[in-house]
């Protein structure tokens, strides 16, 4: 009885490594598992040609090794692979088991010959004479398997869609299946390997018990395999189906592989051509591949491992929540089943962000959920659509200065006018001889508001463009130099000026006080931003260059058409308190100013904008609080 138990341990040892393999087919790949199935096989067909059987005493009872614990399992593979992979998958199994038959007829047949040789010596004479004889007998059993085998692939799928289409349970149906193709099978190889041993119907028949009792235990296994499956077993397949399959496989094999291959090329130009950035993406967020588009913009190559959260980011530049992106993608929660998502791709090599609009969608793969990201670089037209807004935003500010300046304008030439009324009355008053001393310093007092009204009142005609120009040729290196010498001495101690002039001929047409006095206010609110910090290692640069495409403020010229070498640019940086966003829209409003009352008209960069604006230049500003301000002053160039 312990052989009996032995036998039915390694009969249990078989089917189960047999059931892991399949299981683990979508993990591991299937290699292991035909493999397994193959060994098993041809160990098999060498017990089977030995004729090794336990014979435990009780008649009826001789367990046949070959066919019981190792040729049986095959069985119920084959059944499995029918039921869960479908007919073709099963197709190829058996056309494999042919093959392998095929190989092992001719090892078996040079292996015999070979045992005859002379030279050929094992540890024992008899121990040649035996593998001799097993191998001849391999020949005759391989015959007789293949034959066998192909009667399996009829037999085995018809009897089982036959119980099965009548709703049988599925274990009677697997154990029906089993116990029939095992009748036609040991008949057919009973009848080609031993056509002439007397008696072997009884032989089967003392064998068939064990078998009977093996095929009961596999069909138990088999069917609490097949339940844990996720597949539907009632399926609408016919029972003849199969055979109907395979006597047409060849054209419908080479049609689907011609469907196959035009698809895949199709695959390869959508997906490998497209510029958009694509992904497929296990349930844990694993990409499982991402095609060359997006390995080019994240600098990876083909076949690196990366997760999304590793490479896309939300535009707040947090990792991508992944565990909740594929929870909303299973509740069927989004809009049409696609999630929309703004986020930024972060390359691998530390390179600039890519700005992406991503799609999300759910798929399948090898008969695993997995989701698919199509993401579309986004980055250009953020850019673009920015600087759309902000030239807007500008046009909107030249519209509104355009309006406030026509209104100053106008209010300062008539106001202007009064002043000259005033000024003239004073000036006849003070050369009366009579006047006491009180009303000469009244006089005196009002001599001196006139004059800061009428200084107002030329900024503000400056500011509405209505002041008077003389323009004239001029180095704009030596109008800096007049600026800086200007400034110098009002720059105080804590203030460090650089100048740095470029080599190149920069001529401009202007007035000359009139951009002497703007370059020269820009460089006292320098320095005031610099004292409101109130820290050490106060800087303001002065730079003076030709203008280039990538100088900052270039996209905001007045006429798209404008040739950069044809304007220069003034850049003054300081390293000061800086502004706000809200502050940086009004600093170019007339009496606008964070000096405090007292200490600032609001009026110095309203002339400067108004004044640049008349030589047909802009002024760009750039500033963040705490870092500073820098002004680009753009001038036409006299070429």
């Amino acid at each position: 009885m312990g052989a009996l138990l032995l036998a039915w341990l390694e009969l249990t040892f078989v089917m189960v490594s047999i059931m892991l393999f399949h299981s683990l087919r979508r993990q591991i790949g299937s290699s292991p598992f035909y493999l397994s199935l193959g060994m098993f096989f041809v160990l098999g067909q060498v017990v089977t040609s030995a004729n090794l059987m336990i014979d435990p005493g009780v008649t009826g009872l001789r367990v046949n090794l070959g066919h019981t614990t190792l040729m049986a399992p095959y069985l119920a593979a084959l059944l499995i692979v029918y039921i869960v992979d479908g007919t073709t998958e099963a197709q190829r199994l058996i056309l494999g088991i042919l093959a392998l038959l095929v190989s092992y007829y001719y090892l078996a047949s040079v292996i015999s010959s070979q045992c005859a040789w002379s030279t050929y010596v094992t540890m024992a004479a008899d121990n040649t004479r035996y593998l001799q004889a097993v191998f001849q007998q391999s020949k005759r059993t391989i015959l007789a398997s293949s034959a066998a085998t192909v009667l399996d692939l009829f037999v085995l799928p018809v009897v089982f869609q036959f119980f099965y289409n009548r709703r049988a349970r599925l274990f009677i149906a697997v154990l029906g299946t089993l116990v029939l193709t095992q009748v036609v099978d040991s008949f057919v190889y009973q009848l080609i390997a031993f056509p002439h041993l007397e008696e072997w119907w009884d032989q089967l028949r003392a064998t068939y018990l064990a078998r009977a009792a093996g095929l009961v235990w596999l069909s138990g296994l088999t069917a609490v395999y097949l339940a844990m499956c996720p597949i539907d077993t009632r399926d609408s397949r016919r029972p003849l189906d199969i055979v109907m399959d395979f006597v047409g496989a060849y054209g419908v094999t080479r049609e689907l592989r011609q469907s196959l291959r035009e698809w895949e090329g199709r695959y390869r130009t959508v997906v490998q051509s497209t510029s958009d950035l694509i992904f497929i993406v296990a349930a844990d967020g694993r990409v499982l591949n991402a095609n060359p588009a997006a390995l080019r913009a994240l600098a990876l190559r083909d076949g690196d491992s990366f997760s999304v959260s590793e490479v896309l980011r939300t535009l707040n530049n947090e990792p991508w929540d992944w565990p909740a992106l594929w929870a909303n993608l299973l509740d069927g929660s989004a809009a049409g089943g696609v999630l929309q998502r703004d986020g930024r791709a972060v390359p691998r090599s530390g390179g600039e962000p890519i700005e992406l609009d991503a799609s999300i969608a759910r798929g399948e793969l090898n008969e695993a959920p997995v989701a698919v990201i199509s993401a579309r670089d986004v980055t250009s037209r953020h850019r673009l659509e920015g600087e759309r807004r902000q030239l807007q935003e500008q046009l909107l500010h030249a519209q509104r200065m355009e309006a406030v300046g026509q209104l100053a304008g106008g209010v300062a030439h008539d106001f202007n006018n009064l002043l000259h009324s005033i000024q003239g009355s004073l000036d006849a008053l003070s050369k009366q001889w009579d006047l006491s001393a009180a009303s000469r310093a009244m006089v005196s007092n009002i001599e001196e508001a006139t004059a800061r009204a009428s200084e107002l009142t030329n900024q503000l005609l400056g500011f509405a463009r209505r002041g008077k120009y003389t323009l004239e040729r001029h180095d704009l290196a030596e109008l800096i130099e007049t600026a800086v010498a200007l400034f110098e001495p009002v720059a105080g101690a804590a203030v460090q000026l650089k100048t740095i002039i470029a080599p190149d001929p920069m001529i401009v047409h202007v007035d000359s006080t009139q951009i002497q006095q703007v370059f020269l206010n820009l460089l006292l609110n320098a320095r005031d931003a610099i004292q409101a910090k109130g820290e050490p290692g106060g800087r303001i640069v002065l730079r003076a260059e030709v203008a280039a495409e990538h100088s900052p403020g270039w996209a905001f010229r007045l006429r798209p058409e404008a040739r950069a070498h044809d304007f220069v640019c003034v850049r003054i940086r300081d390293n000061g308190v800086g502004m706000s966003t809200e502050i940086l829209k009004n600093i170019f409003t007339p009496f606008f100013t964070t000096k405090g009352v007292g200490k600032g008209t609001g009026m110095g960069l309203a002339m400067a904008y108004g004044c640049i604006g008349n030589h047909h230049g802009w002024i760009h500003v750039e500033s963040e609080p705490g870092r500073g301000s820098e002004f680009f002053v753009f001038v036409p160039r006299v070429v």
